[in-house]
Parts: structure tokens; sequence; C-alpha cells
């Protein structure tokens, strides 16, 4: 085959993967301005801030009882941190898909000329960002604890290198298991909107699935060992948490989060197509 057409093939390749960048884009910017240009999307920030605000309070008042863990341990190993962890994800995702179904416009979206991949992953990614977002605000407690300690340092003669890396240690496993964790339950919370067109019911759906996994993790604690606890405690994001926010990265739920993620997205696709090829 002469070079000239090899050149021409992996022309239309990267033609073809830029044009599908570029819809992939559009459609995230639009989902994205959805949650940062209404409203709705400031109203979950400050709801959450103000939940984020309550627990550092309470967990600096059991740290001046308490010490061997750092404050997002002591944040993210809270009862209270479950609560609202689980019900912001159906309130980020609810209206994906299941809003465009009520509205008509999903139809409008399917019989365009964009892929299903195109249209699941521009919501995603959409979604997962605002949901990043949405831990921002905790980036200041480093800078916050660094200017607390600032005295201490001058007066102990704590070198700033190693004040870092234990503040990197203490913070940066927390964020790293949110994310993991967020990827997934934010691909659950898109796929249970996809499956109907009502927000409430795709709300109620993806929070009793969240609640279910959730105290998958806390079986063997009901129940004790059994010779199938491995799999829980494998499962149990209640130990992921624990694990990351004391500083130990364990690669097993990285991999388990990254799969159920893609695994989720894969079905949600499914169910898209489903749709567009129904109608």
């Amino acid at each position: 085959m002469p070079p000239s057409l090899h050149i021409k093939g992996a022309q239309k390749i990267i033609d073809r993967t830029t044009s599908s960048l570029a819809t992939l884009r559009t459609i995230y910017v639009k989902e994205l301005s959805g949650y940062l240009l209404v409203p709705f999307g400031w109203v979950i920030l400050g709801c959450t801030m103000a939940l984020q605000g309550f627990i550092l309070q309470a967990v600096l008042q059991v740290m001046t009882h308490a010490t061997g863990n750092g404050v997002m341990y002591h944040m993210l190993d809270n009862l209270n941190f479950w609560f609202y962890f689980i019900f912001i994800f159906p309130l980020i995702t609810m209206r994906c898909l299941a809003e465009e179904e009520r509205q008509g416009t999903l139809e409008g979206l399917l019989t365009a000329p964009v892929t299903t991949t195109q249209i699941v992953m521009g919501k995603y990614l959409a979604a997962y960002t605002f949901y990043l977002i949405l831990w921002l605000p905790m980036l200041t407690y480093p800078l916050a604890s660094r200017i607390g300690n600032l005295y201490t340092e001058i007066r102990y003669g704590i070198q700033p290198e190693g004040l870092i890396t234990y503040m990197l240690a203490d913070w940066v496993g927390p964020y790293l298991i949110l994310a993991l964790s967020g990827a997934f339950f934010v691909a659950l919370g898109i796929m249970c909107s996809a499956l109907t067109r009502s927000q409430i019911i795709a709300a109620i759906l993806s929070t009793c699935l969240m609640i279910m996994y959730y105290f998958m993790g806390r079986v063997t604690e009901l129940w004790g060992e059994f010779p199938a606890a491995p799999i829980f405690h494998y499962m149990s994001c209640t130990e992921h948490v624990r694990s990351f926010a004391s500083g130990v990265i364990d690669t097993r739920p990285v991999v388990l989060y990254l799969t159920m993620t893609f695994l989720t997205l894969a079905l949600t696709k499914r169910i898209v197509d489903y749709r567009r090829w129904t109608r």
C-alpha cells in the first residue's frame, strides 16, 4: 500500500477523533453550565459546605482529646459524613437523563448526529466535575492548619519539608478515596437516571442502591466473620475510607472503583441505546 494511503487513513482517524472530542466537549460544557449557572447547583454547594463546616467543628472538639489520626480521618470516619455523602449523588445525577426524558428533549438528542457514548460520557464527566468542585473548599483546611501551626514551627524549629510531607500524607489519601468512590457513585446515579423519566424515582432508586452498597460493607460488623466475609471486606467503602484516610494507599479499592465505574457506564450506554433503537 502506498505511503500516501497510510497518511490519508491516519488523517481520517485524527479528524474523526477530533470531531468526536469536540462533540463531547460541547455536551460536557452544556451540562456543567447546568450545575454552575443555576441556583440549584449553588444551593447544593452551600449546603455541602455548611455540613462540612459542622463536621469539622465537631471533629476539632474531638481531636482536643484524641491523637494519632489527622483531621480528615476523623471527618470521614463519622456517621454524619456518610449521612450527607450518600445523598449528594442523587441530587447531582437525578436530572441528568430523567429530566431530558420528561421534557422530551432526550428524543431530539438521541436522533442528533452524536453517539450514545458521547451523550453518556458528557453528562457523566459534567456531574463528576461538579462533585469534585463540592470538595474544593476542604482544600483550605491544610492552609488554615499551616497558618495555625506557624507559631509552633517557629518556636520548636519544625522544618517546613517535614510539615508538608505530613500534610500530604494526611490529606492526599482522603481526597483520593473521595475521588475514586465518587466516580463509581456518580456513574450509579447516572444509570438510575437513565432508567426512568421521573427525577424523584431516579433519586429514590440511586439512594437505595447506595445505601445497600454502604451496608454491604457493614455486614461483617453485624453478623461477624463467615466464609464469604472477605468479599464484603473488599467492597466495604467505610474500610476503604479508613484505610486511605490513615495514609495507607491500597490498590485493590482503586481497581474495584475504576472497574465498577466502567461497568456501570457501559450498562448505562446499553440502556440509552435501547431507548434510541426503540423510538
